[in-house]
């Protein structure tokens, strides 16, 4: 495995869309990394996949090159970084690494199978993290030896652009092996960001709901696709790229998400569009929002003007980088 000093030794467990993304990430920041094969191969069979692996990877960062966001040179530096290695001798490469980010089938035989291996072969102090979407951390954790050592680190794809990774920790990570590996994402240009052991973590839960109303207002003849698309990319998209949901929650007010969404579970007959109790005792405590100073966030220090104002300005931003923002008509 390529190594250089003062980088920390990283391998990518499984050579399937995300281990292959995982190698882009890292090599793009200038960090040595081995995508392991987790498939037993002839050894024909793995040169074809190395091949595709290392393909694949090339042609994402000549596409980033042609928009001047990489160099040609930078590419081929990026591409040295990355090494592809077969199942047979992937003890050597696992007792070397101090991070392991597993990438393999979302199966339970798979997923039991690759952290057998992990666990046997990798140093005690090496950080383990699955990259699933699906299984919980607690559950997950059960099959690594030191399970203080491992959390969920969920990639959003293609990986190489979404710099967001959500961290699942279960009660017994331990707290430094979380700031290790958040260390690590946020050296190579990624956010990392912090949840609980739950089903769908943040945005799998989030989106999850947006598809099915999407799908169930087709469904019902509300809108067409096309006109639902138009919707989200020139009014909910450009909005939340700019503004977090919870601060626009506080910037409307918290009483008027709470009549708002009460009606709408009213109208649509869905509890799940009901705000929770918590909403309702805010409102009572007189936490409605940036106009009262406290909401979900605490404005009674801030500069509630200057923060406005940069978040237009970030709206203003970004509606003029897409071509959105119309001349004046005057």
């Amino acid at each position: 495995m390529p190594n250089k000093p003062g980088k920390p030794t990283i391998a990518a467990i499984g050579a399937g869309r995300m281990g292959r993304g995982m190698g882009h990430v890292f090599a793009y920041a200038g960090y040595p990394v081995t995508i392991v094969d987790f498939k037993p191969r002839s050894a024909d069979a793995f040169d074809v996949l190395k091949q595709d692996v290392l393909a694949e990877i090339k042609g994402d960062m000549t596409f980033l090159s042609s928009l001047d966001v990489m160099t040609e040179a930078q590419v081929e530096k990026a591409l040295a970084l990355i090494e592809v290695a077969p199942l047979e001798g992937a003890g050597d490469v696992i007792a070397a690494a101090d991070f392991l980010l597993e990438a393999v089938p979302e199966t339970r035989e798979a997923k039991v199978d690759v952290f057998g291996r992990l666990s046997e072969f990798a140093r005690p102090d090496a950080v383990i993290a699955s990259s699933t979407s699906t299984m919980l951390v607690t559950e997950l954790q059960e099959m690594v030896s030191h399970p203080e050592r491992f959390l969920n680190a969920h990639f959003l794809n293609p990986a190489f652009l979404i710099p967001l990774v959500e961290l699942s920790v279960s009660p017994t990570t331990d707290e430094a092996v979380i700031r290790r590996l958040m260390d690590l994402f946020e050296a190579v240009g990624k956010v990392p960001v912090r949840c609980s052991a739950s089903p769908g973590y943040i945005i799998p839960r989030l989106q999850s709901l947006i598809m099915a109303e999407t799908a169930r207002m087709v469904h019902e003849g509300v809108a067409t696709p096309e006109e639902i698309d138009r919707a989200i990319m020139n009014g909910f998209g450009p909005r939340y790229t700019t503004m977090g949901v919870v601060e626009f929650i506080d910037w409307g007010g918290v009483d008027i998400m709470w009549y708002a969404c009460n009606y709408l579970a009213d109208a649509l007959g869905s509890d799940r569009h009901r705000p929770p109790p918590e909403v309702g005792e805010m409102m009572a405590d007189g936490r409605r929002g940036m106009r009262e100073g406290q909401g979900y966030y605490d404005y009674r220090e801030m500069d509630v003007d200057a923060f406005r104002r940069q978040k237009l300005e970030a709206q203003v931003g970004l509606m003029r980088h897409l071509d959105r923002l119309p001349p004046p008509g005057v």
